[in-house]
């Protein structure tokens, strides 16, 4: 019998990537002196070798890389990942490999809990008086935010005394010279205190001194029941695919809608960056369809070399759905944006199979992820009891396709479009989470009540902001991470 290679353990991976590493090097070990690496060209070289044992795209790198020619390993990945080009748009396909400190994403995901930040997320836009400001989108309810009172909804019209929060505009995107801008990124990445001064949509105001702090991040941000007709709808802002935490969650939410006797399912990913696989195969059981028990999930690809090895393990690359419950809703609408990433978009591609017909997009168009990494370690071992130094390496090492063969959704799902029917709707973040004027949810309240979208929904008070890079502002991205291999 095959072992299902989401459960494979370290030794044989391991095993693969020494025998990578010792072949490649063996003749310059023999014939060769090699340069005195620094540590930092060290840990590059061993980023190297890695990325040619588990690099999904390793047929694009070069035979051998001097390391010398690179001051860090941020460095060097950022050329190794910039190597392979999308046939299909002619664009550097990798922009998701990353080098993270140790520890730092493993933990915050495994483990549930954030550190030093103040538990709250914001979007540019323009305000009644057309100004360009900062809006709170989120709030982690036991973060020094989220216990200072703060909520979305929340305009930001001073920090630290300062009204310069307005941020200038050039040609759509965020001038990165602008007072307004800087202000705002200072106070809120690299100041472990600011005041904020809020204005609620009521025009009241908030002002709070804020201290980063470390808390426990709560995966569904709200829940409801709605009534629509005659039917029951559930309703559910899912922001981070997190361990054994948000599995908890998600079970308990789920288990509330089934009780409450709720027959189609809203699931807002608006936010959610992604996160850990195991959580998503786990939500991806929680509302399959009875059907779809012991059927195909998904099925990993990986690069020639790993998979011939790995089918020499007699390994098995194919995850089914387990479920655990009787809950399987008529109709899901999940709300996404270019936020919606990676592991949110593998749960929306692994039951799509299991509702044709029945499933819907409603939102802008997702980041476009369907590909996953392996946490790496990078000058250091996992079991190495003295003090460790270098990183976690999270270079694409997997992309996943569902039980119909499709994935490769690198351009991002696009609501509306034949593979993802469903409705461009935006994101209404000056109201509060369950508001029913909230276009996405009306949207989708619109069609379970009708059984069609709105074609006259308007733009309303939206007005395009853009930030370069996004991840200057949004924070979120956590990719579509297996912990299980290491």
């Amino acid at each position: 019998m095959q072992r299902r290679l989401s459960k494979f353990g370290i030794g044989i991976l391991y095993s693969f990537f020494f025998l990578v590493v010792f072949y490649s090097c063996k003749s310059d070990d023999n014939y060769n002196l090699k340069p005195v690496l620094t540590q930092e060209q060290q840990w590059t070289s061993d980023v190297f070798s890695a990325m040619k044992a588990i690099y999904l795209w390793n047929d694009a790198l070069p035979a051998t890389l001097d390391t010398t020619h690179y001051n860090t390993p941020e460095k060097a990945l950022g050329y190794l990942s910039s190597l392979k080009i999308n046939p299909e748009t002619g664009q550097v396909i990798d922009h998701y490999s990353f080098l993270d400190k140790i520890g730092n994403l493993s933990g915050e995901i495994n483990q549930g809990t954030a550190s030093g930040d103040y538990g709250f997320m914001v979007t540019p836009a323009y305000n009644a008086s057309n100004q360009v400001s900062f809006f709170v989108t989120y709030v982690y309810k036991n973060s020094p935010a989220g216990l200072a009172g703060v909520a979305r909804t929340y305009e930001i019209i001073r920090i630290n005394e300062n009204d310069l929060v307005h941020p200038e505009v050039i040609d759509t995107y965020l001038d990165p010279t602008s007072a307004g801008y800087i202000n705002m990124m200072n106070a809120f990445y690299y100041s472990n205190t600011a005041s904020f001064t809020f204005k609620k949509p009521n025009g009241d105001t908030l002002t709070t001194s804020l201290n980063v702090g470390s808390y426990a991040i709560n995966s569904v941000l709200y829940d409801t029941i709605f009534t629509v007709g005659s039917r029951k709808v559930g309703y559910m802002v899912f922001n981070q695919f997190l361990g054994a935490s948000a599995q908890t969650e998600l079970t308990n939410t789920i288990n509330s809608f089934q009780g409450g006797g709720v027959q189609d399912l809203i699931v807002d990913l608006r936010y959610n960056g992604g996160g850990s696989v195991e959580t998503c195969e786990k939500f991806s059981s929680l509302i399959a369809p009875s059907s779809a028990n012991g059927k195909t999930m998904y099925t990993y690809i990986l690069n020639p070399d790993l998979t011939q090895y790995y089918v020499s393990q007699h390994e098995n690359f194919t995850t089914n759905f387990t479920k655990t419950n009787t809950f399987q809703p008529a109709k899901i609408y999940f709300i996404v944006s270019g936020n919606t990433a990676s592991a949110s978009e593998l749960l929306i591609n692994n039951l799509r199979p299991y509702y044709a017909g029945n499933l819907f997009l409603i939102g802008q168009t997702t980041y476009g992820k369907p590909c996953g990494f392996w946490a790496t370690p990078i000058g250091y071992t996992a079991t190495q009891t003295t003090t460790k130094e270098g990183y976690d390496l999270y270079a694409v090492s997997f992309e996943a396709i569902n039980s119909n063969g499709e994935g490769g959704y690198y351009t991002g799902m696009t609501p509306g479009t034949t593979n993802y029917p469903g409705v461009v709707a935006y994101d209404s973040y000056w109201l509060p989470w369950g508001n029913l004027n909230d276009a996405s949810l009306a949207q989708a309240i619109n069609h379970i009540s009708g059984g069609s979208f709105r074609t006259n929904s308007t733009q309303s008070r939206v007005k395009s902001v853009k930030v370069n890079p996004i991840f200057t502002i949004d924070r979120q991205f956590k990719g579509m991470i297996d912990f299980r291999k290491h």
